[in-house]
């Protein structure tokens, strides 16, 4: 790997310990459930579309990535408080992913690991039904068989291997790869395991820069898969950070050791998690982009919770007393508090999400300053963690 030894600019945010209450975790925990569960009666068996619209979740079939995210929120909730209609929600899903699965229905692209890991490989993990299980499996085999660029040795964005804008790779990947990990834990295949590993070194020499601060995605060539340049889609530019991709990462390669133990996954982490925290704005919200730092841009919430789960995830693979550590306790509890304190109260009109101010994609001009399935999921999952510390992730 490259050794970019990146620190901290303002270490003194990070280091003085900070602990959130416990109290208020179990509140937030409490306002959190009574609305996933109204949102059950309001919803019935449908699936959210990828944002709200006016702060209202568009109501549809299973057909989207964020649908697995949904159901993940319905076992999240259900293994919290052990609430029958959680566990009755997701059940009414789940029968869905495998009519998704024969179809291929909009699984032609990397987001597979999105849709089946926080849904069918929680659900085995909690339920203990084996069809979840050959579902997820099912669904590893064609991610690996349909979506593996062998030649290249990384996940295609799209499964198009002929058109130019699907040659790529891209920071979201590192939540895919799991799918890939997973099956080879729970089947011996070392070509799943293989893949993924060789996910995280591409990522890791192709888009993490030298400053550490990531491409959203990254070009090859169609025809050799030789490496072309870093380019974005949903970031300010080509040159810039996007951050919620920046925060795939900072949970991704952390989930990525969980699998392998490469100490470099570590590593590559420290980097980039200190380039986020030198370029959060003095509220600790980070902007959709950070190529902002202050000023009158839209913030994107879900980029703090997935950066709590991956925080929070990489605390428990450091030894105890190593300076990271503490930081990023530090850094998690601050930024859940905020997310807790800042952006799941009031704001003057009904919103159906858990956290508001998330931007799906300023480029595109979609879901700005909205709710988005992927913030409510990851924020019930940083609430998860810090009531249970020992909690056994999805992913």
């Amino acid at each position: 790997m490259k050794h970019r030894n990146i620190s901290l600019e303002w270490p003194e945010r990070f280091t003085g310990k900070y602990v959130i209450d416990s109290a208020k975790i179990d509140a937030a925990i409490e306002k959190a459930l009574e609305k996933i569960e109204r949102n059950i009666e309001a919803w019935k068996d449908g699936f959210v579309g990828t944002y709200t619209t006016g702060f209202r979740y568009p109501i549809g079939e299973n057909n989207n990535w964020v649908c697995g995210m949904h159901t993940g929120l319905y076992l999240l909730a259900y293994e919290i408080s052990g609430k029958k209609v959680f566990l009755d929600a997701a059940k009414a899903h789940l029968e869905t992913y495998k009519t998704r699965l024969d179809g291929k229905i909009a699984l032609m692209d990397h987001d597979v690991g999105f849709v089946y890991t926080p849904a069918c490989v929680a659900a085995y993990r909690l339920t203990g039904e084996e069809k979840y299980k050959e579902w997820a499996l099912e669904a590893a085999n064609h991610l690996y068989d349909a979506g593996f660029a062998k030649k290249g040795g990384f996940i295609l964005r799209g499964f198009n291997w002929a058109n130019e804008s699907g040659c790529r790779t891209m920071m979201d990947t590192l939540m895919n790869a799991p799918l890939l990990f997973w099956s080879a834990q729970m089947t011996g295949n070392k070509e799943h395991y293989e893949a993924a590993l060789s996910q995280e070194k591409i990522t890791e020499r192709l888009l993490i820069r030298d400053d550490a601060s990531s491409f959203h995605h990254y070009q090859f060539e169609p025809d050799t898969y030789a490496p072309r340049c870093g380019v974005t889609w949903q970031g300010h530019t080509d040159d810039s950070c996007w951050s919620r991709g920046h925060s795939w990462g900072i949970y991704g390669f952390p989930i990525a050791y969980s699998y392998c133990r490469e100490d470099w996954l570590l590593e590559v982490h420290r980097d980039i998690t200190y380039y986020m925290l030198n370029h959060l704005p003095d509220d600790l919200v980070p902007y959709w982009d950070y190529d902002f730092t202050e000023g009158d841009h839209p913030r994107d919430t879900s980029a703090s919770a997935v950066a709590v789960c991956g925080l929070h995830e990489a605390c428990r693979h450091l030894k105890d007393g190593a300076e990271e550590k503490a930081i990023y306790e530090n850094a998690a509890a601050q930024l859940l508090e905020v997310l807790i304190d800042r952006y799941t109260g009031d704001i003057g009109t009904p919103y159906e999400g858990l956290i508001h101010h998330v931007t799906a994609g300023v480029p595109q001009n979609i879901g700005i300053d909205e709710c988005a399935m992927y913030g409510d999921y990851f924020y019930l999952e940083a609430l998860m963690r810090f009531r249970n510390p020992d909690w056994t992730m999805y992913w």
